[in-house]
């Protein structure tokens, strides 16, 4: 089975961003600012 597409709310944004990206290795694809100060991000495997 292969994931295509998951979405998981946070709180922090910022911080969830850097766990994402130097913890696990995925590579920011979008980041689209929004309403209210918050962005869609999107994240990919390598």
């Amino acid at each position: 089975m292969k994931v295509k597409l998951i979405s998981i709310p946070v709180n922090d944004q910022e911080k969830a961003l850097k766990f994402y990206t130097e913890k696990l290795r995925f590579i920011k694809k979008l980041d689209m600012p929004l309403e209210g100060g918050n962005r869609w991000l999107t994240l990919v495997s390598k």
